[in-house]
């Protein structure tokens, strides 16, 4: 059962015309990451009352994303759900273990899935071409180029795997656990040997390419798109916001709106160009993150359900989660990265 909680005294640290009239729970909002949302209906206008997880963000990193989001609207880029003052002038409020933050209601759909086009690819990689440029003038402790944490990060976690935790992974599937994923993640384990050894090779090159690092997303995929009709209205879910290569949110985004299709891929990475041109070093990275992303989403996927045992409140979305993974997987493993 769902805890009940006191938003009462949460909004009380707001100013009155925050207050609401009617107030919806959205519960985790189809998402997956423990953070849990509510519509607000105020004199102000519709809010979102965000509740972060128990375990993320640490203090520092939403003072960071907070900090960031605020650049980025000084910077002209206004559509991304800027965090509302509390009457302290803070952007968020402590209460029950957890950080609580007030933002405006975006408008739009995040329905890309359901209502895809070449028109609404370019207009989601531009939209990302520019909150790049509104952020890359946020300053950060080392503004040097340096290899890619992200990288980096991801070729330690693959030889990891390939060390014998994958072998691990392995034993401990129990299908009974979830009987329907079972042709899934069958087909994840079979899939990952056939493509392990190439993305090692690219995350092994990337891992030595020097680049420029800025305000990245993070987890910028179709889900994090609103739409209004054909034009993007706003982005969400900052919580993985980090420093690292802009390659990270380009590979991110356009392997979900476009997957392996080499044409939609092209029009993407166009859009995208228009507004930020991207350097050699830059469109080197892009392969090997979204290759990468593909192979361990999917192990991370089964670490999380049969070694973590998570509890998924959106949990009749995770099948259709493994079959895309699948679907990319298989593609993954007939073609050789160039």
């Amino acid at each position: 059962m769902a805890v009940q909680w006191d938003l009462s005294a949460i909004l009380a640290e707001y100013p009155t015309e925050y207050r609401p009239y009617r107030v919806e729970d959205l519960g985790c909002a189809g998402g997956f990451s423990g953070a849990r949302f509510w519509r607000l209906h105020t004199a102000a206008g519709r809010l979102c009352l965000r509740q972060w997880p128990a375990e993320h963000p640490a203090l520092d990193q939403l003072q960071f994303i907070q900090a960031a989001l605020w650049h980025v609207t000084l910077e002209g880029f206004d559509r991304v759900p800027l965090p509302r003052e509390t009457r302290g002038q803070a952007g968020f409020v402590r209460h029950g273990g957890r950080f609580w933050e007030v933002s405006p209601w975006l408008p739009g759909k995040a329905d890309f899935r359901e209502n895809p086009s070449v028109e609404r690819l370019r207009a989601a990689m531009t939209v990302l071409a520019e909150f790049h440029r509104a952020a890359e003038s946020f300053p950060i402790p080392d503004p040097q180029p340096a290899v890619s944490p992200g990288i980096r990060r991801r070729l330690e976690q693959l030889q990891g795997w390939v060390a014998g935790d994958l072998a691990a992974l392995m034993q401990s599937v129990h299908h009974a656990l979830w009987p329907e994923l079972e042709p899934r993640v069958g087909r994840i384990l079979q899939l990952a040997p056939r493509t392990t050894g190439d993305v090692l090779c690219l995350l092994s090159r990337a891992s030595r390419v020097i680049v420029p690092l800025q305000v990245a997303i993070g987890d910028i995929w179709h889900d994090h798109v609103l739409y209004v009709g054909d034009r993007v209205s706003g982005l969400v879910d900052f919580g993985s916001m980090r420093i690292d290569s802009v390659a990270t949110d380009i590979a991110r985004l356009l392997g979900s709106v476009a997957g392996d299709n080499a044409f939609l891929r092209r029009e993407g990475l166009d859009a995208y160009q228009a507004t930020r041109p991207l350097s050699v070093v830059e469109q080197t990275l892009i392969d090997a993150f979204d290759r990468s992303t593909v192979l361990m989403s999917g192990l991370n996927w089964i670490d999380w359900i049969y070694r973590q045992r998570r509890v998924f409140e959106s949990k009749q979305a995770v099948p259709g989660r493994l079959d895309d993974i699948v679907r990319r997987l298989e593609y993954l493993a007939m073609e050789k990265p160039s």
